[in-house]
């Protein structure tokens, strides 16, 4: 399972792609309605992910709070050498409820089986992924998932900006011996009812078209947008994110753009991220901004992370934030973590514990 992602609740929204989706995935899967399929266990795998959290000193979760951080099982099986079926089912905390996080098939058009072939551009692979997911934008999407993090707390600037998207709909995603592209069209711009943001009590649905008094027909029905990454080497990546949201008379309401980086050069690991948000209010344009960069190092089973970042939303001051943490890593499945985060005014600095455990 990859360690990758986390959010915080969703909209409950339908939409064109949820229709659309559900019409590809009959076309596509082999599966034959009002037959009955069974799954052998072999064929299925079975992994998840459970992290504790205690967090110290953060008026937004009521200035001191012990959780279960995050709680999921993720299943997925063969359905035949060129589709992947997967779902995570997830505990979310706040609800107190079972939920569906993520539901897709993934089709692989194309793998590289390392034949000759006459292909100038390189292709390794290329697939589509039909359902609902952690949409491809920027890279802190890739560590969603509380093991997959090494700060515990989420950067300022995706928490505020697109939140954690997660939603139903359609991907593409290809990949070469020197970039990657995702493309996307989802329902709009929701995120994971289970995989909560640690500062969601400060967030704002800045997503949406009004933050008052705000009806249906002002949430984004639709979104689309795309991730390009250009692999430098092996061991650097650049690449940027956009996204945009429709609303159902088809007017763009909302749209995002990103550029990150990524580097790491033997023990240490460095990366970086930039995202606008400009949306269009009940009477006004307004936009948000920020970046945060941080740096890793690991030395055996050990490692230290530093992470700065600072977010300003239009009409407001600049907000600027530090991090300093550190990590055990017990064995190849379990790690420990401490974060203590700076933020202007010593009555918002907090300090989060963290017991990760991949299964």
């Amino acid at each position: 399972m990859n360690i990758n992602r986390l959010l915080t609740p969703r909209q409950s929204g339908t939409g064109t792609w949820s229709t659309v989706a559900f019409l590809i995935v009959l076309t596509l899967s082999p599966i034959r309605i009002g037959q009955a399929q069974s799954i052998n266990g072999p064929n299925v795998d079975i992994s998840g992910h459970l992290d504790v959290l205690a967090v110290e000193g953060n008026v937004a979760v009521g200035n001191n709070d012990f959780r279960i951080g995050q709680f999921a099982l993720n299943l997925s099986t063969d359905v035949n050498d060129r589709m992947i079926a997967a779902a995570e089912i997830a505990y979310a905390s706040e609800d107190r409820a079972v939920v569906i996080d993520e539901a897709y098939l993934d089709w692989a058009l194309f793998r590289d089986d390392g034949r000759p072939r006459n292909d100038p551009i390189g292709f390794t692979e290329v697939g589509l992924l039909i359902g609902q997911f952690d949409v491809p934008f920027g890279i802190d999407w890739r560590v969603y998932r509380s093991v997959d993090r090494l700060m515990v707390s989420v950067p300022m600037v995706v928490a505020r900006t697109h939140r954690g998207w997660n939603d139903l709909g359609v991907q593409f995603h290809t990949a070469t011996s020197w970039a990657t592209l995702a493309v996307f069209a989802v329902n709009g711009f929701n995120s994971s009812p289970a995989l909560r943001l640690d500062e969601q009590a400060e967030i704002a649905p800045r997503l949406i078209a009004a933050t008052d008094e705000t009806s249906s027909d002002l949430v984004p029905s639709e979104a689309y947008g795309a991730r390009f990454g250009l692999l430098m080497s092996e061991n650097a990546e650049i690449g940027t994110s956009f996204g945009a949201g429709y609303l159902a008379d088809n007017d763009q309401q909302s749209r995002l753009f990103g550029f990150d980086a990524t580097i790491s050069y033997e023990d240490l690991q460095l990366k970086g991220e930039f995202i606008s948000h400009h949306y269009d209010m009940t009477v006004d344009r307004t936009s948000d901004l920020g970046f945060y960069t941080q740096g890793a190092y690991f030395f055996d089973r050990y490692f230290g992370v530093l992470r700065g970042e600072t977010f300003h939303r239009e009409g407001g001051p600049s907000e600027y934030c530090g991090s300093a943490g550190a990590g055990w890593l017990v064995n190849r499945n379990a790690q420990l973590r401490a974060e203590y985060r700076l933020a202007e005014g010593s009555s918002n600095d907090t300090v989060y514990l963290q017991t990760a455990i991949a299964f």
